[in-house]
């Protein structure tokens, strides 16, 4: 491929108006209208030579680079965007200028971010870099060409911010949603080894981190133990040397529990006394058979209020209450009682 260059433009003009010539006098001989093909011939000669003319002239012109941003201080990690190319106001030959807009020059000029903070700070931060891009042009113009002299370039300014790279250990939570057979539920929480993993990343985003979650996983009807590995997800500019772990979810049979509250009077006067009909509810749960040793009574309370006793009615209603977390399905009865009040004399 022959290179169109300051130097050898007279070469190369001299090149191209023989090759045009030779090919005209070819398709001469066998054309039946010579002078009129002749005439479009010098014509489009005669222009093309006024374009190499024209192309031999300075012009100047807008031009857009793309960037890439290598070397990338290792003890740091970027935060928020750089702009992807630079907007160049350029002086140049027509016949460079006329390569950029064909698409044949200018491959993206690589920016060495190492190099430029290096010793660059702003207000003594190691955080916040800022570079005046006009103070590189001379560097800018060697990657694009030598024949181009850049006149002005936007952004004239770069800022570099960066969080410090820190190490933390974070607990892994499972993300999975779970569905049982019939008497079958879980036997306690789900648990991962490790149960929790070194994280790397900005100090801004782990200070904020509670926990690292694993990819979604959705486990229906389950009737015995699952054991999986599954991966763990990170937010994007996080890293880990642990990239999945041992998840655990333990099944058990459940087992049907039978048993009764004592309802209690809340809001009772002292002069008054309160007999209800039946003194008692009857509850009925699921547990699981691993949990049944667990199970503590006193975590559940039945009662009737006082204040909610009124003239129309013979009957309060029952309030129950269960703080116990081994125990499913929870149900009662009676919903109401009957009373009868006697004051104390």
């Amino acid at each position: 491929m022959l290179l169109l260059t300051h130097q050898n433009r007279p070469f190369v003009k001299q090149f191209l108006v023989k090759r045009i010539f030779l090919y005209v006098r070819r398709r001469v001989k066998n054309f039946s209208y010579q002078k009129a093909f002749v005439f479009l011939v010098c014509l489009a000669l005669s222009s093309f030579l006024w374009l190499l003319s024209s192309l031999e002239k300075h012009y100047t012109s807008r031009i857009t680079v793309p960037v890439n941003y290598v070397d990338f201080p290792k003890d740091k990690q970027l935060s928020g965007s750089l702009p992807q190319n630079f907007d160049l106001l350029v002086d140049a030959y027509g016949y460079t200028l006329l390569s950029y807009n064909l698409h044949l020059a200018f491959s993206p000029i690589q920016i060495n971010v190492s190099e430029l903070v290096d010793n660059v700070t702003e207000r003594g931060s190691k955080e916040k870099y800022t570079i005046l891009t006009v103070n590189h042009l001379q560097e800018i113009e060697k990657q694009i060409s030598s024949e181009i002299r850049i006149l002005s370039i936007k952004p004239d300014t770069l800022i570099f911010n960066f969080s410090k790279i820190v190490t933390r250990k974070i607990k892994v939570k499972p993300n999975i949603r779970l569905g049982f057979e019939n008497q079958y539920s879980l036997g306690h929480e789900p648990t991962t080894l490790p149960d929790s993993i070194v994280v790397s990343g900005p100090k801004n985003m782990l200070d904020t981190m509670k926990t690292v979650p694993t990819n979604f996983r959705e486990f229906s009807k389950l009737a015995t133990s699952v054991e999986q590995t599954i991966p763990v997800r990170l937010t994007r500019g996080l890293t880990t040397e642990t990239k999945e772990v041992h998840l655990t979810i333990p099944v058990e049979q459940n087992t049907e529990v039978d048993f009764e509250v004592p309802i209690q009077v809340l809001h009772l006067p002292a002069d008054v006394t309160l007999k209800m009909f039946p003194g008692k509810v009857k509850v009925a749960c699921r547990i699981g058979l691993g949990k049944y040793k667990n199970l503590d009574y006193s975590a559940f309370r039945a009662f009737i209020d006082y204040e909610n006793i009124n003239g129309n009615s013979a009957r309060l209603p029952v309030t129950f209450e269960s703080h116990s977390n081994v125990v499913l399905n929870v149900n009662f009865s009676p919903k109401e009682v009957e009373y009868i009040l006697e004051h104390v004399k």
